[in-house]
């Protein structure tokens, strides 16, 4: 556990620790020059490749990116045999399947949408509301209230 913390201070040392995307119900920030990202507090370290697969997971959370998009990121050079897509497709398979233990304690999750690409979503998605206690209220909890209301009127 004292690993975690003093790679993130090292982070922080750096300068580099940036705003990230904003993401419904997490703090992002991140480091491109170290590939980290730092996620409710919590140190990400990734490779290259995985840092820029998870920035742009990340950025567009909540919708479905192409498997082209992926592709172009991790390939130097144009993929046109059937079979090169294929391996890389597999490759990208395995990166995700890594990046999915990293962020799945974090509330996050990449899920795969058939033939399509990759979609990340989060577990924790809470929208602040004006509550009587001031509290934060899940979007279903708010929804209800509404119900309720709407019933009684």
């Amino acid at each position: 556990m004292t690993q975690p913390r003093r790679e993130t201070r090292g982070v922080r040392d750096a300068g580099g620790l940036q705003p990230g995307p904003h993401v419904a119900g997490h703090r992002i920030q991140r480091d491109e020059a170290q590939h980290a990202l730092v996620i409710d507090q919590t140190l990400i370290a990734c490779t290259p490749t995985e840092y820029q697969v998870l920035a742009l997971l990340l950025e567009q959370a909540n919708q479905c990116v192409p498997y082209a998009q992926f592709l172009t990121l991790m390939q130097e050079t144009q993929l046109t045999e059937a079979a090169q897509i294929k391996q890389a497709r597999i490759r990208l398979m395995h990166l995700m399947s890594d990046l999915r233990a990293k962020i799945w304690p974090l509330g996050l999750d990449i899920v795969a949408v058939m033939n399509t690409g990759y979609l990340l979503l989060s577990s924790r998605a809470e929208v602040q509301s004006a509550s009587p206690a001031g509290r934060v209220q899940t979007r279903e909890a708010s929804e209800e209230q509404r119900e309720s209301r709407h019933m009684q009127a």
